[in-house]
């Protein structure tokens, strides 16, 4: 199996993305869960590919796309996110993604002393890959969602 390498996201990726960010699993993972709509999809894109402080790139093994990694820079911290295109999923190809995004920042962002990932408690293979890379869990963050009546 060749080896894997991320590669910035371009503007021609805008629908690859799309498609991955509404698979049901990507959805459930997620801290928004509903469907995003496409216009949305699109308007968020945009304006991700003209910021300084966020960078995305789609992880790749040989010619085809496995995934996508993004990176959201704060001062000497930048917050991780990732996601596996379905057919790609239970293959290792997380920790080969999550530790390419870190050799990336360690090159390309020095001041980042850093990597934060957030995760939801259900979603048990992210934190196996994020454990298996290094990464050390330090606080859990408690949510009362005032939309919903409480028992």
């Amino acid at each position: 199996m060749a080896e894997g390498y991320l590669r910035d996201v371009e503007e021609s990726d805008l629908d690859l993305l799309f498609c991955w960010v509404n698979e049901e699993e990507v959805r459930k993972g997620s801290f928004h869960t509903g469907d995003i709509p496409y216009e949305e999809h699109k308007e968020w894109f945009m304006d991700m590919l003209g910021r300084e402080d966020v960078r995305q790139f789609i992880y790749m093994q040989g010619e085809e796309p496995i995934g996508q990694a993004r990176i959201r820079l704060r001062g000497g911290e930048a917050e991780i996110s990732y996601s596996i295109a379905s057919q790609y999923r239970c293959m290792g190809h997380g920790r080969r993604m999550v530790s390419a995004l870190r050799e990336k920042v360690q090159e390309g962002y020095p001041n980042v002393k850093r990597l934060i990932a957030r995760v939801k408690p259900e979603n048990t293979a992210s934190q196996k890959v994020f454990q298996d890379c290094g990464y050390c869990e330090e606080s859990r963050e408690f949510v009362l969602d005032m939309g919903r009546r409480q028992g």
